[in-house]
């Protein structure tokens, strides 16, 4: 069944990919308005290419009745709030891509192999197909936007919609790199990873890893064995890299042994989000204090006062960047659902600096060498000496120029920090 949250429901008083960035206000209509962040709005604008892909995928319908159908603005604005416009997103949460369809629903517009592995214009085309079905009314996101329903919603009209072929199930293989030995049971690389999600996406193995191990070679010799091969080998050479891409194939039949249970989900489980619209800065209440002892209980963040203050902002900012969420700094339905099930980790931190005096071109004592291996330890420079040589000042200068301090080739405390904290690329 496709997500369908009541906005009364108080189990769903939100779909878990409410953007962030969104603020809900009344207009003179009466229904929500949606304002996004500048940001998005400069990007939306600056070329008009998200408008012109979307009246590409829709080029298909007649002129007749194409003009009853959504607007690209009105879809985008629904994809922003559903997932953040990504159309490749799957957080295990049971819901893909940019419409956040789920299998079922998906499989039911013809979809097959996981949305998010569709080509955005075949996502389009299927969530066209799926409004024609059954309006706007699928998608909780419709709701909060005031999306209305027009003349072809839930029309079944769907014979004019052309859907384009994804990326993923595409007749052409990418190049073969196997060489003459190909790939081999107990290889693990980008290849074979390449491979086994080709056949993911057709719905005929989990999702890739790279390893060759007893499932891949089970598979390869079935893809081989109904692609004609007399004797399968279980090698993906030149012939069989193709079949994952071009060959028939079908999951072999149930043995007479019962099959493993599924283990039990061990995805940590959340409390609904509690608000009607976001926590923001300078905000105190009970539900602020939850949020902050959940990551306090994961070992990230002092005990909950439930103040919203500064520690709290750069946390959530932090939790939202990690996590592939527009970066805000208000807590909304998605980054709330973060404090329980989101990646984190704790900003690295500098010690004290060692001296009252910057460290100048020429010296040479055990703070330099301190700051040289910790560059070193980050990958970007040689094993600290404590000679600060030509190679130390520039690397010092052109740590200072990538984080915004004064080119002065000296470690004060600021420019010290930078070597635990700051960004850096060897030129």
């Amino acid at each position: 069944m496709f997500r369908r949250r009541k906005a009364d429901d108080p189990d769903h008083a939100g779909s878990p990919f409410f953007a962030d960035w969104m603020q809900e206000s009344a207009s003179g209509r009466g229904h929500a308005v949606v304002e996004v962040l500048s940001d998005r709005r400069a990007h939306w604008a600056a070329g008009g290419l998200v408008v012109a892909a979307l009246a590409a995928t829709f080029l298909a319908l007649p002129q007749g009745k194409a003009g009853a159908d959504p607007s690209p603005s009105d879809w985008q604005r629904l994809r922003q709030c559903e997932s953040s416009d990504n159309y490749s997103i799957n957080t295990g949460n049971g819901y893909y891509g940019a419409y956040q369809f789920n299998l079922s629903t998906w499989k039911s517009v013809g979809g097959t192999g996981y949305p998010n592995l569709a080509s955005p214009a075949e996502q389009d085309a299927r969530a066209l197909i799926l409004y024609r079905e059954r309006g706007w009314q699928p998608w909780t996101c419709a709701t909060i936007l005031g999306l209305k329903d027009d003349k072809d919603a839930g029309s079944g009209r769907i014979g004019d919609i052309t859907v384009p072929t994804s990326g993923s199930t595409s007749s052409a293989a990418p190049s073969y790199q196997g060489g003459s030995r190909g790939y081999r049971y107990g290889d693990d690389n980008t290849a074979i990873k390449l491979f086994q999600n080709e056949m993911h996406a057709r719905g005929y193995f989990p999702a890739g890893t790279g390893q060759f191990g007893p499932l891949t070679l089970a598979m390869v010799k079935r893809l081989q064995s109904l692609d004609g091969t007399a004797h399968p080998s279980g090698v993906i050479g030149p012939v069989t890299w193709a079949l994952a891409w071009t060959g028939k194939y079908s999951t072999p039949p149930a043995t007479t042994t019962p099959p493993p249970a599924p283990p039990k989900s061990t995805s940590p489980k959340y409390p609904a989000f509690p608000g009607k619209t976001a926590f923001t800065y300078g905000q105190n209440n009970t539900s602020i204090k939850t949020f902050q002892n959940e990551m306090h209980a994961r070992g990230y963040f002092p005990a909950g006062t439930g103040q919203f203050g500064p520690l709290t902002l750069a946390m959530v900012k932090r939790l939202q960047s990690l996590n592939g969420l527009s970066v805000t700094g208000t807590i909304g339905p998605a980054t709330w659902a973060l404090a329980w099930t989101g990646k984190y980790s704790v900003p690295p931190t500098a010690p004290a600096f060692p001296t009252k005096t910057a460290f100048t071109y020429g010296q040479n004592n055990t703070s330099i060498k301190t700051f040289q291996n910790e560059m070193h330890a980050r990958g970007y420079f040689p094993a600290g000496t404590g000679q600060f040589g030509p190679q130390t000042l520039a690397m010092v200068k052109r740590l200072q120029s990538l984080n915004g301090l004064s080119v002065t080739g000296i470690i004060g405390p600021a420019t010290w920090a930078l070597a635990w904290t700051g960004k850096y690329s060897n030129a």
